[in-house]
């Protein structure tokens, strides 16, 4: 007679004849891991480093405006730790949770509810809130300002230097051919190429603007070292920003060959941002100090229009963002199809999953193309839940795994979650109330809060320095939501 075979998590133990139980192995849960094309360690350092580095960097030395100097290069350092640290959390304690309930692999949300799972009736709902929340929201994240940057940098370049009048629309319909076929690849393995190319071309957009900073000697004369209190809310919000890459923690290090090379000393996530850190620190002192209190929320605007090279940073910047659509759209995706891959025949299963790509992709053109303000309203959407995705819901987790004894010495692991809850907070609020102090416009009877906070919730945008280049408010909005790409 066959034996049943036991639940998930579950290990049957033997039995001596003596009629003493046999110990059980401690059960790793990365080598239990079933994953049919699994990323390399440099893959996945890839992954990370252009998931956290985008053409928001171009707006740092705006940020060290704001910032100061000194207050620039540690506060830069300060956030990758902060990054880095979340990163650390989510992962360690959801591997803690495979580890006790021998689970091969947890997502993001599932991790959450699990972290809850042992709690009190109230903590559990809480746990299963958070996870229905959590994947709704990465599943319905979209692509739309990505496409909409692409499709403008480019008619913006090309009609410039060409003297054509072709529409926005007709760029966006051009760039979603290109993206149809990346968006048609579903193993994040196969995407690595994609995000080294991206990396690159964003790395050659920061020497050609080093060009520019360069080409006159820098001089340190009335460049201030420290914010003042009214900037450094938007120094914070730029840095942090940029760095922050919670989304895709967990679909990478699921996905690796050796998952334990993600955390740890020098582990992937430490070195990425060390770099990123550095690199971040660099350009942003630099350029402040080449261009003084002068610089503009993206650094590009300093530099002479009519120059080829600038028209080559922007074009650089879309095709960047090209590539990166793919890694971008990998989560949505990946979760939609979770959710519908058990109703769907096996043997259609192929065909499904590029149905549900083409028809989300399309979904994304059509916003795109036909709703000019859903890139705005996106952003402020994801300016009011991604620092609760990468802030407050790891100091959720760790809290409610550990509680209520294991936080360590006169629990400095508690007092430590309650400051960083306190931080988030602070940057929430003082990026909103920043945002409604410097934006008083309203466009086709859009509410102008929402198109403020979207804006400014990032840190990253100067409504002078539109107006200085003589830019209507229809293209610094248009301009504002290419921003939003962290």
């Amino acid at each position: 007679m066959e034996k049943e075979p036991a639940p998930e998590g579950v290990e049957l133990l033997g039995v001596k004849l003596d009629g003493s139980s046999i110990t059980p192995s401690v059960y790793d849960p990365h080598k239990h891991r079933d994953v049919p094309n699994p990323t390399s360690t440099l893959g996945t350092f890839v992954h990370v480093m252009k998931s956290a580095l985008g053409i928001g960097i171009l707006s740092v030395p705006y940020a060290f405006r704001n910032g100061g100097l000194v207050f620039g290069v540690f506060g830069a350092f300060f956030f990758a730790m902060l990054c880095s640290h979340s990163a650390h959390i989510l992962v360690s304690t959801s591997y803690k949770i495979c580890k006790k309930e021998r689970i091969p692999v947890l997502g993001f949300a599932e991790t959450v509810e699990k972290a809850c799972a042992n709690g009190s009736a109230g903590v559990r709902a809480l746990g299963t809130a958070l996870r229905n929340i959590i994947d709704w929201y990465l599943m319905l994240t979209t692509v739309v300002v990505f496409i909409v940057f692409v499709g403008t940098t480019l008619r913006e370049v090309v009609n410039y230097r060409t003297g054509w009048d072709w529409s926005e629309r007709t760029y966006i319909l051009l760039v979603g051919v290109p993206i149809l076929f990346i968006t048609q690849i579903r193993e994040i393995k196969y995407l690595v190429p994609f995000s080294a190319i991206a990396g690159f071309l964003i790395f050659a957009n920061i020497v050609i603007s080093l060009i520019f900073i360069f080409q006159e000697p820098l001089t340190l004369e009335n460049r201030r070292l420290f914010p003042t209190a009214s900037t450094v809310a938007p120094y914070m919000g730029i840095v942090y920003f940029a760095l922050d890459a919670t989304c895709l923690i967990f679909p990478l290090e699921n996905q690796m060959r050796h998952p334990q090379h993600y955390l740890g000393c020098p582990g992937i996530v430490n070195l990425n941002y060390i770099c990123l850190a550095i690199l971040y620190s660099f350009f942003g002192a630099v350029g402040y100090i080449r261009y003084g209190d002068a610089v503009e929320s993206s650094i590009i605007l300093n530099f002479p229009t009519e120059n080829v090279l600038v028209s080559c940073i922007q074009v650089l910047s879309a095709v960047a963002v090209l590539f990166s659509i793919g890694l971008i759209f990998y989560v949505p995706t990946e979760i939609a199809w979770k959710k519908l891959h058990t109703k769907v025949p096996k043997q259609w299963s192929g065909l499904a999953q590029s149905g549900l790509r083409l028809a989300m992709l399309l979904v994304n053109i059509t916003a795109a193309c036909g709703i000019p303000h859903l890139g705005t309203f996106m952003g402020l959407l994801g300016a009011v839940l991604n620092p609760i995705l990468a802030l407050w819901i790891p100091i959720i987790v760790d809290t409610v795994y550990r509680w209520p004894n294991d936080f360590g010495r006169l629990r400095w692991r508690l007092v430590k979650n309650v400051a960083l809850c306190c931080f988030g907070l602070f940057l929430l609020v003082t990026g909103t109330i920043s945002s409604n102090r410097n934006f008083d416009i309203d466009v086709d009877g859009f509410p102008d809060t929402v198109v403020r906070c979207a804006l400014v919730h990032t840190g990253m945008v100067s409504i002078d320095a539109f107006q200085q280049q003589g830019r209507t408010f229809r293209q610094m909005r248009r301009s504002a939501e290419c921003i939003l790409l962290l």
